[in-house]
C-alpha cells in the first residue's frame, strides 16, 4: 500500500511540474502576443518624399510622446523634402519638422502635430545583458508592423567609439528606425543596421542616447537634415576613408563632379604586395550614381584533389543611393557562388552596403 502511495504521490508531482512547465511556455508565448499588442501601436511607418512629392524612400519610427515627438533613423529622413507618418490604426500625420539630430549615432527625432497618441517608454539600455529576449517591430520592404524576435547576442564598439546592441532579431530594409523592445515592453534600442556578411547580424543604437536628444525643444525644418549634396559638403567632397558597417572593410572614396570614384584599401595582408583590387567607378544618374564594381582577386579551386588558385577579373553593378556627412548608402551585386574554373559568377544577388567616414 505504502509503494502504491509513493508512486501515486509521485505521478502527480510529475505531472504538477510537467503542467508548471506547460503553463510557463503558455505564459511566454502570451507575453510576447501582449507586447506586441501594447507597443504596436505606438510603432510608425515613415514615408519621405522629395521636392517633386515622390517617395523617395521608407523607413519606420515610434512614438515617445503623446504629442508627438517619433524617434526614428538619421539615414531614413536623410535627403527628404517632406515625409508622412503612418500609424498603425490608418491614420495620417506630416512631420512638422525635426527637433534633434545626431548623424554619429544615426537617431533623429521628428515631430508631427498629435495629441494623446499611445507612445513607447525607453528602456536604462546599460541595464540590459547578452541573452536578454527582445522584440523588433517595423515595416521591412513595406510590410508594416512586423514583429521578429531573438536576443541580445553582444554589446559591440566600432572603431570610432561608438556603442551597438547586438541582436538576433531580423531585421531587413525598412525596419530602420523601429524600436528593439525589452520584454518589459520599454525600448532597449533603435534598428539601424545590419550585416551582409554573416547571418542574422543586426545592429541597434543604444536607447540611452536618446533622452539627451529629447531635451532639445527647437522645432527645425525636415530640409535640414536632407542628404548633403557632393557640391557643397566639403567633408564628402575630394579623398576620404570611409568603413563599411556591412564588411568593416575601408575604402578611399574620390567625389569628382557628378563621379563618384571607390577602392577597397584595406587589402587582407597576403593580397597587398599583389596585383589585386577592387575599385568602383558611378557616374550620377536620375538622383544616384549608378556604374560598375570591377574586381581582380585569386580564387582556390580543386581540381584531382589538388588545389589550384587562379585570378579572376569579375565585374558587377553598383549604385549608391545617399550620400550624407556622415553615411553614404548603396548596394551592390555579390556572387553567391562563384565557378572559379570559369571565372565566372553563377548567381549575383543585391546586397545593400553603408559606409561611414573613418
Amino acid at each position: 500500500m505504502k509503494l502504491f502511495v509513493r508512486g501515486k504521490a509521485s505521478c502527480i508531482a510529475a505531472l504538477t511540474l510537467f503542467c508548471a512547465l506547460s503553463g510557463q511556455a503558455q505564459q511566454s508565448q502570451r507575453s510576447v502576443s501582449e507586447l506586441v499588442k501594447s507597443s504596436v501601436d505606438a510603432v510608425v511607418l515613415i514615408v519621405v518624399s522629395d521636392e517633386n512629392g515622390k517617395p523617395t524612400a521608407e523607413g519606420s519610427g515610434f512614438i515617445v510622446s503623446s504629442d508627438g515627438k517619433i524617434v526614428t533613423n538619421h539615414h531614413v529622413v536623410s535627403g527628404a523634402h517632406t515625409a508622412i507618418v503612418k500609424l498603425n490604426n490608418g491614420a495620417f500625420f506630416a512631420v512638422e519638422g525635426v527637433l534633434a539630430d545626431d548623424p554619429e549615432h544615426d537617431i533623429t527625432i521628428i515631430k508631427v502635430a498629435g495629441k494623446n497618441l499611445p507612445f513607447l517608454t525607453l528602456e536604462d539600455s546599460d541595464s540590459l545583458s547578452v541573452g536578454d529576449h527582445v522584440l523588433a517591430i517595423g515595416s521591412p520592404l513595406g510590410l508594416e508592423n512586423s514583429v521578429s524576435d531573438g536576443i541580445i547576442s553582444g554589446f559591440r564598439e566600432d572603431s570610432n567609439g561608438r556603442s551597438w546592441i547586438q541582436t538576433t532579431a531580423p531585421a531587413s530594409h525598412g525596419n530602420s528606425g523601429g524600436p528593439l523592445l525589452a520584454m518589459d515592453g520599454r525600448v532597449a534600442g533603435i534598428v539601424t543596421f545590419k550585416s551582409s556578411e554573416g547571418e542574422n547580424l543586426n545592429f541597434a543604437s543604444p536607447s540611452k542616447l536618446i533622452n539627451p536628444l529629447l531635451a532639445k525643444s527647437a522645432l527645425q525644418p525636415l530640409v535640414t537634415i536632407s542628404r548633403v549634396d557632393s557640391s557643397t559638403a566639403p567633408s564628402v567632397t575630394g579623398e576620404s576613408i570611409w568603413t563599411s558597417m556591412t564588411s568593416g572593410r575601408d575604402y578611399k572614396v574620390r567625389i569628382d563632379g557628378d563621379y563618384i570614384y571607390s577602392e577597397w584599401v584595406d587589402l587582407p595582408s597576403a593580397l597587398k604586395s599583389t596585383t589585386a583590387f577592387s575599385r568602383s567607378e558611378l557616374k550620377k544618374q536620375d538622383g544616384k550614381w549608378i556604374g560598375k564594381t570591377i574586381a581582380y582577386m585569386p580564387f582556390d579551386y580543386k581540381q584531382y584533389n589538388v588545389t589550384k588558385t587562379i585570378w579572376c577579373r569579375v565585374e558587377v553593378d553598383t549604385e549608391i543611393d545617399k550620400i550624407s556627412a556622415s553615411r553614404i548608402e548603396g548596394q551592390s551585386q555579390l556572387p553567391a557562388s562563384f565557378n572559379a574554373k570559369k571565372c565566372q559568377p553563377e548567381k549575383l544577388e543585391w546586397k545593400a552596403f553603408t559606409w561611414i567616414p573613418k
